[in-house]
């Protein structure tokens, strides 16, 4: 029985449509998938800057407090041990400066980590849309050569990016360290 030729190519163009709705489905898949990433990755970034300002006000309430604490104490001390006059004032200044020191660094910490959460953020947000666009590619694959170049070409450009991220996250996090050192080591000063 012999075949007919139009009917083989029937199929091969039935196959071809068949492979291209299935690689448009799985691209519109990925979008999905990522379009959630990314919210969920904002969602994440949100909450790690809610947190991070929730410490920062903790701690400047706690350090008021400390200060507070501190002036009493001395108080306290001076009644007892019967210090008087400049001694007293002097204590309470470098003590009041020191404080402020620690809370400046702090300060400068909470900074930098806001710094550090944005820089992953972006990161997270680029990888998704890159990512996205390559998917979409993934399905304008037309053989195995094709398909192995563009998977080669998205792990090379992932591993690029995380590494540049990576780098800026070290100079935020370095930077955000000599500054808060650098105000700890600053010889404290009487409050503004």
């Amino acid at each position: 029985m012999a075949t007919n030729p139009r009917h083989g190519e029937r199929e091969a163009l039935d196959v071809g449509q068949e492979t291209r709705k299935t690689g448009e489905q799985a691209a519109q898949t990925a979008r999905a998938m990522g379009d959630a990433a990314v919210r969920a990755t904002r969602a994440s970034a949100e909450t790690f800057q809610r947190n991070t300002d929730a410490a920062r006000e903790a701690w400047q309430g706690g350090s008021e407090a400390a200060g507070r604490i501190a002036q009493r104490s001395m108080e306290q001390l001076t009644k007892i041990f019967g210090l008087g006059g400049e001694t007293v004032i002097e204590t309470l200044q470098q003590t009041s400066g020191n404080m402020q020191a620690v809370l400046e660094s702090t300060t400068a910490i909470a900074g930098g980590l806001k710094g550090v959460a944005g820089e992953l953020m972006r990161f997270a947000e680029s990888r998704a849309e890159q990512n996205l666009d390559h998917l979409n590619r993934l399905g304008q694959c037309r053989n195995l050569h094709d398909l192995l170049a563009l998977l080669t070409r998205v792990v090379r450009d992932n591993l690029e990016a995380f590494l540049q991220s990576a780098q800026r996250t070290s100079e935020r996090t370095t930077e955000m360290a000599r500054t808060a050192v650098d105000r700890m080591s600053a010889p404290p000063t009487a409050p503004r």
